[in-house]
């Protein structure tokens, strides 16, 4: 907004006139007139005197009236020198905003900027100028922050004065350090929301330390140590210790972006890292503020691994523990002041509960984890395969999601659930061991291991009230990993309509109407899942075949002998050319995942 030209300042001359008026019925200034009139009339008596009066009485009343007004108000000469000596700005504006009157470093900063009008000065929230928001007639909100883009500061504003006055008290109380604090805060909230999400959604969220580390750099340190205190329980098991003797282990984050650790903390060390939990307090310290550089590396040790990282130099530090997490920052740029430690306390609580949350987490995937390998564990006794293929197809498939560039979230959850995909044949233990080939009749049975495996896992779904994405995976891989791009394989599930039929309400064993989904209506899991069996089958040998060799599998999976199929029809083309690309990565986990007993290996 520009503000060029000052309106006729009625207000102003009326505020004039009510001083006059106030100053004219003083008494004090009758009692001064009587007392020089007196004076006057008592000297006409003697001439030679009453000839220098004229000239002595306007220096008498003058010293009087400023002697008297200056003892009077001595204490608050004082105050009203204030303002010159404010680093934050102090000013009068009339009631339109024109600043009228300044002194000091408010007046040097307002003729070095040229600022003549609030709205110049600071900026109103929600798009509003500070002049509307402050001098308007609605509720005046000067508990808020509001900007300076002058002095790049935030401020609180502080009002005094009259609406029917012209003239008004302005001061600003810099509070940028609580708006960046409460920023600070704010982004540990965001972060907070976001674990809790993720944990939700049964994410593990390794990685969250690192951003949390992250959010600290931010505020311009070198590196960031988090560490958490651990006791042992005597049974070699390790668990949480809060006692201020404890060891602890910790990891050290670099602006650079650089992770080392973990480095273990013994219990009773001097370091910084475990000082504030021995003093019950957040710590700081500088360098520069000791006389000798030796005391201050004495008093405060830092480990040598650290101090390797660090570069041999620490230059400042800040220091917080809150339940078993610490936290350790160093070298910030310029010093570390007291919004730093509050925001530093503010993380090392967050720290606290995302890390908890953390492990409950975990601890529910490692059950989750050991339930998939409990129920494969009972399918290998009724299967021809062995643990080795079902663990290996969990590999094949994690590194093929990784290769087409599927989100490591997906890739971690189908490296875990991929081993399900033929826990179906529990349901068919009398095909699974036959010394032959199948007949027409018994292949079509054991098709039905897709529908039965869906059934099961659909069972394991509904036995929580929880959902549980992993398993929806499970489900569908279980469903579809028998079928091809192209529309052929098996079961059929997609009716004439176009409808795909619910596997728990069909009869199986009669209906032959369906057609198996074709392209983008196979979930890609599936198609990925399926040449990481196909693969692993054909390195294997059954009863029926023998075990073939890495170079011929490859030929295999480019085209079928017996159908003649090529690659891109039976998987995608995306997913084929992914496995080409990576094909030795394959050999690889097979070669150091065999665990069955050699058999005949074919060309």
């Amino acid at each position: 907004m520009e503000h060029t030209a000052k309106p006729h300042r009625t207000g102003n001359d009326r505020s004039v006139r009510s001083i006059i008026l106030r100053e004219m019925r003083q008494p004090a200034g009758f009692i001064l007139a009587l007392v020089v009139g007196g004076t006057l009339t008592f000297t006409r008596r003697f001439e030679s005197i009453a000839v220098y009066l004229p000239f002595a009485v306007p220096w008498i009343v003058s010293f009087a009236t400023r002697a008297t007004s200056r003892i009077r108000t001595r204490r608050r000469e004082l105050l009203l020198d204030l303002p010159a000596y404010r680093r934050d700005p102090a000013f009068i504006m009339d009631c339109q905003g024109w600043i009228v009157a300044s002194t000091g470093e408010t007046e040097r900063l307002f003729k070095q900027r040229r600022i003549a009008h609030l709205d110049q000065l600071l900026a109103g929230p929600d798009g509003s100028t500070a002049g509307e928001t402050l001098l308007g007639d609605g509720d005046r909100r000067t508990d808020r922050p509001y900007y300076s883009p002058v002095t790049e500061r935030w401020y609180r504003v502080q009002l005094r004065g009259d609406h029917r006055e012209s003239d008004w008290l302005v001061w600003l109380d810099d509070v940028t350090d609580q708006v960046r604090l409460e920023k600070r805060k704010d982004t540990l909230r965001v972060f907070t929301r976001r674990l809790q999400q993720e944990l939700l959604e049964q994410e593990t969220a390794s990685d969250d330390d690192r951003r949390l580390a992250h959010l600290l750099l931010e505020e311009g340190y070198q590196a960031i140590m988090l560490a958490r205190v651990t006791a042992n329980n005597g049974d070699g098991r390790t668990g949480i210790d809060d006692s201020k003797s404890a060891a602890a282990q910790g990891v050290v984050y670099t602006v650079d972006g650089g992770r080392y650790g973990p480095f273990p903390i013994p219990a009773g060390v001097e370091a910084p890292i475990m000082r504030s939990r021995k003093l019950g307090h957040a710590i700081r310290d500088d360098r520069r503020s000791w006389n000798s550089l030796a005391d201050f590396e004495r008093t405060y040790p830092v480990l040598p691994e650290v101090a390797e990282v660090l570069g041999g130099e620490i230059r400042n530090f800040a220091n917080y523990h809150s339940g078993d997490v610490s936290i350790i920052a160093f070298n910030k740029n310029g010093q570390i002041n007291p919004a730093d430690i509050a925001f530093l306390e503010s993380a090392a609580d967050t720290a606290v509960t995302a890390f908890s949350l953390l492990d409950l987490a975990r601890r529910a995937d490692h059950r989750f984890i050991q339930s998939i390998h409990g129920i494969c564990a009972a399918a290998e006794y009724s299967d021809e395969l062995t643990g080795g293929h079902i663990w290996r197809v969990n590999d094949y498939s994690r590194h093929l999601a990784e290769a087409i560039g599927l989100p490591v979230r997906t890739r971690d959850a189908l490296g875990t659930v991929a081993a399900l995909h033929d826990i179906g044949k529990v349901a068919i233990p009398h095909l699974i061991k036959l010394p032959r080939a199948l007949d027409e009749q018994e292949r079509r049975e054991m098709q039905l291991h897709t529908i039965y495996g869906a059934q099961i896992i659909d069972r394991m779904r509904r036995a929580s009230e929880e959902k549980e994405r992993r398993l929806d995976m499970a489900y569908l891989i279980a469903l579809h990993h028998h079928q091809h791009w192209n529309g052929t394989g098996y079961p059929g599930l997609v009716d004439k309509s176009g409808t795909v039929v619910n596997p728990d309400a069909h009869d199986w064993t009669t209906d032959s109407s369906l057609r198996p989904p074709a392209r983008e209506e196979i979930p890609r899991v599936a198609l990925i899942v399926s040449l990481a069996d196909k693969y692993d089958a054909l390195r294997s040998c059954r009863q029926y075949k023998p075990a073939f060799s890495h170079d011929r599998t490859i030929e295999l999976l480019n085209r079928d002998d017996r159908s003649g199929l090529i690659g891109a029809d039976v998987f995608g083309r995306d997913i084929h050319q992914a496995f080409m690309d990576n094909h030795r990565e394959f050999a690889r986990i097979y070669e150091e995942g065999q665990t069955e007993a050699l058999c005949e290996t074919g060309r």
